[in-house]
């Protein structure tokens, strides 16, 4: 049970019996958790530190914990969102950063964390992606133990929180971080909103029936840069420059991208590719089907962008294990069109990847969970027939491949001239290259949470 007191949380914990001995936290994170003390019939007692983890035999019995969480310190120190990052008085922590856990945990084991945030401390709030536990006091999260290791983000302070209906049965939680920005907070939830609702559009309804966004500070114009975390939840957290304008947040991409994320289960690190080129590829092909751009702008966007993500010089790679950044973004999508040109092949350009990417959805696939890759390939072949994502990671993904990318889009009839596009609508491929820009038709159905992407249906699966 932390409690935010600004610069550091006080923390009780209860452990169950048979949980192991030894308690960590996020690697690089174990330095600022201070005063450890288990109970134990004669009161309560120092905890000895072993290296990066805390040995505590009386946890096999279950056990109850106290502790005390240097989060500022820790912000300081480690200045990424992936570990503490502090905006002013606001401080960003996962879950995993500060609350001590077992290093294994046993399958089917839930976690669950209660946060009273101060009285009197007017704006203060406590903000998390974690999925809200479905009974017990209010401000009460809970998940799967085995994902508390990458758990979504939370952060501390004075936010101003927003909790917005921006699709049918979905919740926004958008917590505004104090700076001055070139917008208001209506102009920051409209975003937001019109970025999930072109999100949903598109899947045919929004994967997560709840998402916080944090809305943080940065220098610039733009929106700078964006950062995903599920696994029990879904949390974005997004930088937006001090003089963005509503027209610069009309015509946002890392938004959309992050939102992305949220209808791809997460993955092994070594097929990290899968999940950021499924984002790199669909979310301008999105934005255009929704009409907030053009089908010329994709098509020039994958034309320039496509060939850096195959290496410039030395012997091709292959997809599995990269860390180039090009290979992983631009790689990535690279796989995620020639998947769906392969799907097309098949199916008379009737699906595409999309499609493929809605039964990943239909069968509980999100960024709430945690599916192994294999799970992800065969789910999205099944839901189009076609073995398609399967044969294509064979063939790119774990040996080195190349793809001659002027020729594939000679037949898609694209011609990059200068800043323009110009299509050649006679070109072998050109009918799908239509159909996958194609713009949604006028009347579609307001889209809506899908029906399965609740907290409880995604705890029983």
């Amino acid at each position: 049970m932390p409690v935010a007191d600004g610069a550091e949380l006080a923390i009780e914990a209860w452990l169950p019996p048979g949980s192991l001995a030894d308690l960590v936290v996020k690697t690089g994170a174990d330095p600022f958790v201070r005063d450890l003390e288990v109970e134990d019939a004669d009161g309560w007692s120092d905890v000895p530190r072993r290296g990066a983890s805390f040995h505590v035999p009386e946890c096999s019995r279950g056990c109850h914990l106290r502790y005390r969480f240097a989060l500022r310190r820790a912000a300081g120190a480690l200045h990424s969102i992936d570990g503490a990052k502090a905006w002013g008085p606001v401080l960003e922590a996962s879950p995993s950063v500060w609350l001590l856990h077992p290093t294994l945990a046993p399958e089917g084991t839930r976690y669950r964390f209660h946060v009273p945030t101060p009285s009197g401390g007017e704006g203060t709030a406590f903000v998390t992606g974690v999925f809200a536990a479905e009974d017990g006091p209010p401000d009460t999260y809970e998940a799967e133990a085995a994902n508390i290791g990458v758990a979504p983000y939370a952060a501390f302070g004075p936010m101003r929180v927003h909790h917005v209906e921006a699709v049918a049965g979905t919740t926004l939680d958008v917590a505004v971080v104090p700076s001055r920005l070139a917008v208001d907070d209506e102009a920051i939830v409209g975003w937001a909103s019109r970025s999930a609702r072109t999100m949903a559009r598109f899947f045919g309804c929004f994967p997560i029936e709840r998402v916080m966004v944090l809305v943080v500070p940065d220098e610039g114009t733009t929106v700078r840069h964006g950062e995903t975390m599920g696994d029990g939840g879904a949390s974005i957290v997004v930088e937006v420059g001090s003089r963005a304008t509503r027209e610069a947040l009309d015509a946002d991409w890392v938004l959309p991208h992050e939102m992305t994320h949220l209808a791809v289960p997460s993955v092994a690190r070594r097929h990290h590719w899968l999940e950021e080129g499924l984002a790199v590829y669909l979310q301008p092909i999105a934005r255009a089907r929704a009409g907030e751009i053009s089908a010329e702008e994709v098509w020039r966007e994958f034309a320039v962008g496509m060939p850096r993500g195959v290496p410039a010089s030395g012997p091709p790679e292959a997809l599995d294990g990269a860390r180039d950044w090009a290979r992983v973004y631009w790689g990535g999508a690279t796989f995620c069109l020639m998947a769906d040109l392969e799907i097309r092949l098949h199916t008379r350009n009737r699906l595409g990847l999309a499609d493929a990417l809605r039964g990943v959805l239909a069968s509980g696939g999100s960024v709430a969970s945690v599916w192994d890759f294999q799970r992800v390939l065969e789910t999205a072949d099944a839901a189009v027939g076609v073995p398609a994502l399967e044969t294509m990671h064979e063939e790119m993904s774990r040996r080195a491949w190349a793809v001659d990318l002027p020729a594939l889009f000679g037949a898609l009839g694209v011609v990059v001239e200068g800043q323009n596009v110009r299509f050649v609508d006679d070109a072998p491929l050109a009918a799908m290259r239509r159909a996958i820009t194609e713009p949604l038709p006028e009347g579609a159905p307001e889209p809506a949470a899908c029906p399965w992407a609740t907290p409880s249906r995604m705890a029983q699966r």
